[in-house]
């Protein structure tokens, strides 16, 4: 009785209960399918999307795999990822939406130490996909880590944060990885938020705000064929960024933005695979009208938006709704998964 109020309760005041326990089987030693990163300290604070993490562990079920949410400690530690003959231990590594830069064990800004994946977890994520693992990174905040040069065009926390914000600002810096440990994993640009956009809107950066962008499927794509999925799919857009690879980058598109770059790739790296995801498909309906309302209060109160920026950015979002539904969305993001783990435990066999 206890558990069932709690619950009713939690509904009424709008509380959102992870379902870390609820959705996951504890994995064994001999059988992790899907690892998440989603540390307890940052449950509450914007830095990590839950809603990235619910769906998926939703999604992860109804493959019928296994999976666990997992904090810093399990990050920074090397035999978290590797057994004794260098093969990855679990198959699939999530990677939320958020504010990666805060992921860290040195802060961007004050430079001080605070928990967070340092050097060696850097490495460790990149050692466990070269040995065979998969990696699905979500938004531009996900992308992000394993891409070699970053382009944000929008005006950075601090600038917005001191009322001081235009669109197209160009930032230029190295990806997250490449700062931490010097290596990345696609030789190529990200650059968001995503230019089919930018729209101007007086007083209200140009980030975060939220849209569907029609995204271009590739019909050649495995993923695509195995899914049955339509040419176009509606996919919910924030930071959005456009994948731009060197010339020598191996990627294959599997979705492209309005403006013709790609939107969704996978990426090569050693005997593994990243599917770069830079919009949500595993957001998509209703979900997406409440998440939308939550990325319009706390993740725009993190970068600096006041009261009356993020009042007037939620009118933008009041008729927003996803114009195919979230059948596509939802069919797309568990074939990315299947794809992931299926691609990862191929690389297993002997």
């Amino acid at each position: 009785m206890k558990i069932r109020f709690a619950l009713i309760l939690a509904v009424l005041v709008g509380i959102t209960i992870l379902p870390c326990g609820a959705y996951s089987q504890e994995p064994t030693d001999s059988q992790k399918d899907v690892v998440l990163l989603f540390p307890q300290e940052h449950r509450n604070d914007g830095y990590f999307n839950k809603h990235d993490i619910i769906t998926y562990m939703k999604t992860a079920k109804k493959l019928g795999l296994s999976s666990k949410c997992v904090g810093y400690s399990f990050i920074n530690d090397k035999t978290s990822f590797l057994d004794k003959r260098g093969k990855p231990k679990f198959s699939v590594l999530i990677l939320p939406g958020g504010i990666p830069q805060y992921w860290f064990a040195q802060h961007p800004e004050t430079r001080e130490r605070q928990a967070g994946i340092n050097r060696q977890g850097a490495k460790n994520i990149l050692e466990f996909i070269k040995a065979g693992g998969s990696s699905i990174a979500i938004c531009y905040c996900g992308s992000a880590l394993f891409a070699k040069d970053l382009e944000f065009l929008c005006s950075s926390i601090r600038e917005i944060r001191n009322k001081k914000f235009e669109e197209y600002r160009i930032h230029r810096s190295q990806g997250l990885f490449m700062k931490a440990c010097g290596i990345y994993a696609f030789d190529g640009i990200l650059r968001g938020p995503q230019e089919s956009n930018m729209k101007k809107v007086p007083g209200l950066p140009p980030y975060p705000r939220i849209t569907f962008l029609p995204i271009k499927m590739n019909t050649e794509n495995e993923i695509v064929k195995n899914g049955n999925l339509p040419s176009v799919i509606h996919q919910t857009v924030v930071g959005g960024g456009s994948l731009l690879p060197s010339k020598n980058q191996e990627i294959e598109a599997v979705g492209w933005y309005p403006n013709g770059t790609i939107a969704i790739g996978i990426v090569p790296y050693g005997k593994g695979n990243i599917i770069l995801s830079n919009p949500h498909p595993n957001i998509a309906g209703d979900r997406a009208q409440f998440w939308a309302k939550q990325v319009m209060g706390i993740h725009c109160r993190n970068w600096g938006w006041t009261e009356q920026m993020i009042a007037d950015g939620q009118k933008l979002i009041r008729d927003l709704h996803d114009p195919d539904g979230q059948r596509p969305d939802r069919r797309l993001a568990k074939e990315m998964l299947n794809y992931a783990y299926t691609k990862a435990v191929q690389s297993k066999a002997p």
